[in-house]
């Protein structure tokens, strides 16, 4: 067929459905990979081609893109009757007649040809004023070919020079393992293609966790076609279909990958930890063949072919699970003893504090949870110094806990909630590190500006240093969220008493009895 009925019009958009660009593009293969410009995806979340009879196809995956040559090649979707273009086997090197395919084909000659990376052609066109004025009818991306119809390379113009890209260099553009961190690639959400190499596609696979929930869906199904006798994508996509109350969907998943997968021991394991994830995190609605003795069977099947201490410890988890307190913790600290692993020790450490042991008990676990942590500590170390800090707070040794929770907030990479803050500042306050305290409660209301208590707790801090217009107007504020809440009413009495204003104070420390508040009763026969 001829080159122009092999064109395909690029149409790319926002999430919102606004259009970013258009371009044109063309089949190179039979498996729908088109070649097309780069620029129109530059900050596109979704994009179609249309071909020369109106039919559209939804652009699926990217391989590669290179913003320098502005070319990108992707996948379309569905079943399409164009044909692809012809690609020229042998190249010209000097001046030889080509054009550039669009509906207004138009004739060039290069000026001369160079080489790049060793063996790709790029020529500089000449004569050529026409098209360089006319981007609407020449984009970037359109087709170069020759006489005979042939695709030579990719049109471009670069505004001072015109040029043409030897199509043989989108072979460079291959899926990477780290293309959502590619500078290029990352200015569009468009879903990235895995690459071919096992190693290399389990990285891109994990890095699609982090993107849209549609977009990892295919992402760990393309997985599956690409790699059928690895347990990755199986597991993968039957986490999303159990977090989506799909769990016979999952079930049948996790069946697949313990019969088609090499590995039985790892098809076994993520059976039994997806089973159990399911009923820990979300154990409605039921799914009947899901229980914790299912669990436990796939973890002991798991064990039985590959005896691996991860296995041992999915056991020990099921146990724990069950209310097995004392099993598990036997399952955790026999695992220590080859097995240097922090959150086994963190592991063992609830299971004390679910048997009522003692504070001392329970504190030198999380010290060997700490201890074991490699050094210098990372992000991996960050719970075990937050569980630690906790513990330590409720064992009354605050300027201990406080260091642990600054050195959690270090270490974790993410923002803590407001949650966490409130809780920093109640142990700041036992410990009276009152500046410290105010900083906290500060940070946890602009992250939770609508949360009454929070206001509250921070009219309180303001209060015990002195600061009476400051606990008032944090008093005034928690009180316009929730009227019906007692604490700011008697904060901000309390506040007026202290400043001077006796009578506001007692009417608002009244206001704070009425709704309930057992301590304003003292204060009011105090202030009167």
């Amino acid at each position: 067929m001829s080159a122009r009925q092999a064109l395909l019009t690029l149409k790319t958009f926002k999430s919102g459905g606004k259009a970013v660009g258009t371009s044109f593009g063309y089949l190179i293969d039979r498996n729908g990979t088109v070649v097309s410009a780069w620029t129109p995806f530059n900050g596109a979340d979704s994009a179609v081609v249309v071909d020369a009879k109106g039919r559209s196809y939804p652009v699926e995956k990217i391989y590669g893109a290179s913003e320098l040559y502005d070319i990108a090649k992707f996948a379309i979707g569905g079943a399409t009757a164009v044909q692809p273009i012809s690609l020229a086997k042998t190249l010209p090197t000097g001046s030889v007649r080509m054009w550039i395919m669009t509906q207004k084909p138009a004739l060039v000659t290069p000026e001369r040809s160079e080489k790049f990376m060793s063996k790709y052609n790029y020529y500089v066109l000449g004569g050529a004023d026409a098209l360089k004025e006319n981007t609407a009818d020449y984009p970037n991306g359109a087709p170069a070919v020759n006489e005979r119809g042939e695709l030579v390379g990719i049109y471009n113009n670069g505004g001072t020079v015109l040029s043409v890209t030897d199509w043989r260099y989108t072979d460079e553009l291959k899926p990477s393992g780290f293309a959502a961190n590619d500078p290029t690639l990352s200015r569009t959400t468009i879903r990235k293609a895995l690459p071919a190499d096992v190693k290399d596609a389990r990285l891109a696979l994990m890095m699609a966790a982090q993107g849209r929930t549609a977009d990892y869906m295919a992402t760990a199904r393309d997985f599956m076609t690409m790699f059928p006798k690895e347990t990755d994508g199986y597991y993968d996509l039957a986490t999303l279909y159990w977090q989506q109350g799909k769990t016979a969907e999952a079930d049948k998943l996790l069946r697949d990958a313990v019969d088609k997968a090499t590995d039985k021991a790892d098809a076994h394991y993520n059976y039994s930890r997806s089973v159990w994830q399911k009923l820990s995190l979300m154990p409605e609605p039921p799914f009947a063949d899901w229980t914790y003795d299912k669990a436990m069977a796939e973890a002991d099947a798991a064990y039985k072919v590959k005896a691996l201490p991860v296995y041992d410890e999915m056991r020990g988890k099921i146990e724990y699970s069950k209310g097995n307190y004392e099993k598990a913790y036997e399952k955790f600290m026999s695992l220590t003893k080859s097995m240097r692993n922090p959150d086994l020790f963190y592991e063992a450490a609830q299971c004390r504090q679910a048997l009522k042991a003692s504070d001392a008990e329970i504190l030198e676990l999380l010290d060997s949870a700490v201890g074991v942590c490699d050094t210098p500590y990372t992000t991996i170390a960050a719970p075990y110094f937050y569980a630690r800090g906790t513990q330590l707070g409720k064992m009354g040794r605050y300027r201990d806990a406080m260091v642990d929770l600054y050195r959690y907030e270090a270490l974790t990479t993410a923002l803590p909630p407001a949650s966490f803050y409130y809780d920093r500042e109640q142990i700041e306050m036992k410990g009276k590190v009152y500046q410290a305290a105010l900083n906290d409660i500060m940070r946890a209301v602009v992250l939770d500006q609508r949360n009454a208590q929070l206001w509250a707790e921070k009219a309180n801090v303001h209060l015990r240093v002195g600061q009476y217009a400051d606990a008032m107007a944090s008093a005034d504020v928690a009180i316009q969220l929730d009227s019906t809440y007692s604490v700011p009413y008697l904060i901000k009495g309390l506040a007026q008493c202290q400043s001077g204003k006796k009578d506001e104070g007692l009417t608002n420390l009244q206001k704070a009895k009425d709704l309930g508040d057992t301590q304003a009763d003292a204060f009011i026969k105090k202030f009167k």
